[in-house]
């Protein structure tokens, strides 16, 4: 089942481990992303900075699907790179019901919305297509952050 979504480029890092992570307690972190599938030592490097007691798996969108149906009865919290492997998981049906945003890459053409959020009009097509399917955005840095709705 999952208890938590959100799209961060840093994927593992400070502010998940610190502070998603003890307010949400999952019993394991799934990962999609497309680079991370590719790169040993980058999964490696997130499986060290992962506490003791969490499970981590790293997935491709495609691969996904499979891995929650393997592990409905664990709360996964599932941390998604970009936009576009969020837009793949919603179209396998998976249910992502609340998606929150907290960092995304900076790229020539994009605006900032927020510290550290950036979309460009295919990021802000992708929100809106995912919200007409009932999934709520939020950008949120930290659980005790202020959280800023998104209207795409």
């Amino acid at each position: 089942m999952i208890c938590f979504t959100r799209v961060d480029s840093r994927l593992i890092h400070g502010q998940v481990v610190q502070a998603w992570l003890p307010e949400i307690k999952p019993e394991k972190v799934l990962v999609i992303s497309e680079q991370a599938t590719q790169s040993s030592l980058m999964t490696k490097m997130m499986r060290m900075a992962l506490p003791q007691g969490y499970e981590l798996e790293v997935s491709t969108a495609k691969e996904a699907l499979q891995s929650l149906k393997k592990d409905e009865a664990k709360k996964v919290f599932v941390l998604i790179e970009d936009l576009n492997q969020l837009l793949e998981l919603a179209e396998q049906n998976i249910s992502l019901k609340k998606v929150n945003i907290g960092n995304t890459k900076y790229e020539e053409g994009k605006k900032e919305y927020s510290a550290g959020v950036y979309f460009d009009k295919k990021d802000l097509a992708i929100i809106s297509s995912l919200q007409k399917k009932d999934i709520t955005f939020s950008i949120k840095a930290l659980p005790s952050s202020l959280e800023a709705k998104i209207n795409a």
